[in-house]
């Protein structure tokens, strides 16, 4: 079996862990053109630049008239005007735990209870990732399954170091004036991270401490961090996981 795939958020962590035969393409489209077997795993977001009916038209012209498309991710993701198109052409088959007043009892469709989360097994996996992935933020900062947050994840933090988290509109500039807020007080920024979905940006930044004396004095860094025009919140990660949170709240400083 040849195997192609596309992903345009693939962390280098999740690349390290593909198998060796994937092909990774720059596209959808490429991903899907003489394929057989076609399987999305994307996130439903809505909105612009969202992801509803994302396999719509330009991405379903370049199936194969035979292609079998497995959609266990959300019924939104689909075009159903278009899906159905495709199927009352060809051959093609459409898999899915979605019901669709379109798609339910087409004679190429195969619909599926959607019964997977409901589980026993998938019910005790999704607390465990959950907390998991609770504790990772409070703990290093790290954005992993958010809907709204882009995944976002730094190495542990060095020795002498504190951890900055930074939320900011993706506007021009925002970014730069953060940096050099840091520099003004003659703070080095050891290792930073800065990803963005949409209208939001999120920054990790681990921040030299050495001869900076305890934690508590760069309570001052970062309310003149918060207070930039475009940052939303900030946290500085110490101590009790979840404490050192500051938010800009319509201009106003807020702990």
């Amino acid at each position: 079996m040849n195997l192609k795939g596309y992903d345009p958020g693939l962390s280098i962590q999740s690349a390290l862990r593909l198998p060796r035969d994937l092909e990774l393409v720059d596209s959808i489209t490429s991903a899907v053109s003489d394929a057989d077997y076609i399987s999305i795993n994307i996130p439903y977001i809505k909105g612009e630049n969202g992801t509803h009916g994302i396999i719509g038209p330009d991405v379903i012209s370049h199936f194969k008239p035979n292609a079998v498309l497995l959609n266990f991710a959300r019924g939104e993701l689909v075009d159903s005007e278009a899906m159905k198109e495709f199927l009352d052409a060809g051959d093609g088959r459409y898999i899915s735990d979605f019901p669709d007043d379109l798609l339910w009892d087409h004679k190429n469709a195969v619909i599926l209870p959607h019964l997977g989360a409901s589980t026993e097994e998938a019910e005790d996996a999704a607390a465990s990732m959950a907390a998991d992935t609770i504790i990772d933020f409070l703990e290093n900062g790290t954005v992993r399954n958010s809907v709204n947050f882009p995944t976002t994840s730094l190495p542990d933090r060095p020795a002498d170091c504190v951890r900055f988290t930074v939320v900011n509109r993706n506007v021009p500039g925002c970014l730069a004036n953060i940096t050099e807020a840091f520099a003004a007080e003659k703070l080095n920024i050891v290792q930073q991270i800065n990803h963005s979905r949409g209208e939001i940006a999120y920054n990790v930044l681990d921040i030299d401490t050495t001869g900076r004396g305890d934690v508590l004095s760069f309570k001052n860094v970062q309310e003149k961090i918060t207070m930039l025009d475009g940052v939303l919140s900030s946290r500085v990660i110490y101590g009790t996981p979840g404490t050192g949170y500051a938010k800009n709240l319509d201009g106003k400083y807020f702990v």
